[in-house]
């Protein structure tokens, strides 16, 4: 799958040194409040992440919605992060926030493979004759990867299962929006998909530690960090 090309690319320089971003209710400051979200809740986020990314090559932004995650990423100083958001809602977002010259879109959803899905609130299934694009991270084929986040709301084990080739070979650390008990087969609720030989923590653990992020996410390091 080709990343989909903006005809133009609204970033600014100044906007961005000003943290000024662009989501689906309009436009904000990092300390400003609308609807009960907070306009950067990303660099929060990041004010634990940072101690943790030791490398800061190419990372995996999974639900990037209008793309807060990536212009932390930026900052930071990744050098380039591939998004997946299947909502095209966010995508003037995109457009407004992020400098798309250290950025691609996939403009689709994240799965455990390549294909079409058929999604009804968190309840995800792989259909042939679904009318959701989707992609696994694997597919892209990526090197040296040395961040992958995950916020998909519900399919979280899945997206991670179509990481896993691409986790083996970089060893990237990993953030996501659950806890691993949603990736331990005996304690996750809705193992509706998933088989028992797909108990993805118990794949993860031997070789990452870990860590409590922001809002009981979980940040997953690499042992030998």
């Amino acid at each position: 799958m080709k990343p989909f090309k903006f005809a133009r690319n609204e970033w600014s320089q100044e906007r961005y040194d000003k943290n000024e971003l662009l989501n689906s209710d309009g436009v904000h400051n990092p300390v400003g409040m609308l609807g009960g979200y907070k306009t950067n809740s990303a660099e929060e986020h990041f004010n634990i992440l940072e101690k943790y990314l030791k490398k800061r090559r190419i990372a995996v932004d999974v639900g990037c919605r209008w793309g807060s995650f990536t212009v932390q990423l930026h900052k930071l100083g990744f050098e380039h992060v591939h998004m997946i958001e299947m909502r095209n809602m966010h995508y003037q977002g995109i457009l407004y926030n992020v400098d798309m010259s250290r950025a691609s879109l996939y403009d689709c959803a994240a799965m455990d493979k390549s294909g079409n899905i058929t999604r009804s609130g968190k309840v995800v299934v792989n259909s042939d004759s679904g009318n959701v694009k989707a992609i696994a991270v694997d597919d892209l084929k990526l090197n040296n990867v040395d961040f992958i986040k995950i916020d998909v709301d519900g399919p979280d084990r899945l997206v991670l299962k179509g990481c896993l080739n691409t986790i083996k070979k970089c060893n990237p650390v990993i953030y996501i929006e659950y806890g691993t008990e949603q990736l331990d087969w005996e304690k996750r609720y809705n193992n509706t998909v998933l088989t028992k030989s797909e108990d993805l923590w118990g794949i993860l653990k031997p070789h990452y530690k870990e860590y409590v992020g922001l809002e009981n996410n979980i940040v997953l390091v690499p042992r030998d960090k």
